[in-house]
């Protein structure tokens, strides 16, 4: 590969040690990804110790068949699933997954987690969705990939991929994509503090809801072309 994913795979490496280092991920669950460009990304390597392991040692694989195409160390496990999620579109450059605790917990129930509030909606247009479980037969044989497939399900009814940057996966945990690995990191953080604010909110009142004017006003201020959130 050429000289210029070297900044990529840099980069990939401390979006990793970051999400190491926060409170989202637990002990060793979890993993960045970097896409560099229509056919390949980079991905944290499996089970390793990012303290004693480099940028360089990243492999990078092929988004088709999940083949290493350069590295001598495995891929994470999880690697199928970030193809999949790559393949819905080539505006998703980054993605994170972990097993953070507000995330999982709504990803164990098996819940979606609903728009309540103007937090939410700053980021996702819609509530955020939970996958199917998956059958016996999809979990013995290519799980990850089916998992893949089963967070592509959700966006086949309605659903912008990019404007709903995370799913949960029934019975496991989350995961979420952006324009760069950070960016990803960045909707994760995002994702667990709106899942601890709508658990919190629905223990106070089981009835919370919110009107959707108020929701699209809150999206629509920072996202679109008619967005005026922010500096220029």
């Amino acid at each position: 590969m050429k000289d210029k994913y070297i900044k990529f795979k840099k980069k990939c490496h401390l979006i990793n040690l970051k999400l190491s280092k926060s409170k989202l991920q637990f002990q060793n669950f979890g993993n960045v990804s970097q896409r560099l460009d229509d056919y390949h990304f980079v991905i944290k390597p499996s089970g390793v110790n990012l303290s004693k392991i480099n940028y360089s040692d990243y492999p990078i694989v092929s988004i088709k068949d999940n083949k290493v195409i350069k590295g001598k160390l495995r891929p994470s496990s999880d690697t199928p699933t970030h193809s999949e999620i790559y393949k819905l579109d080539k505006n998703i450059k980054g993605i994170t997954h972990a097993h953070s605790l507000y995330t999982t917990i709504w990803a164990q129930s098996e819940k979606k987690i609903p728009l309540l509030g103007t937090t939410h909606a700053d980021y996702w247009k819609k509530d955020i969705l939970v996958t199917k479980k998956l059958s016996n037969k999809e979990i013995n044989k290519n799980y990850e990939k089916n998992t893949g497939l089963a967070i592509k399900k959700i966006f086949d009814n309605n659903y912008n991929v990019l404007e709903n940057p995370g799913v949960l996966v029934a019975n496991h945990g989350a995961f979420c994509w952006g324009s760069t690995a950070e960016d990803s990191f960045l909707n994760f953080e995002r994702l667990e503090f709106i899942a601890e604010l709508s658990y919190k909110t629905l223990e106070i009142n089981k009835k919370s809801k919110m009107s959707k004017v108020l929701a699209d006003k809150h999206f629509k201020r920072k996202h679109g072309p008619k967005a005026y959130y922010g500096q220029k």
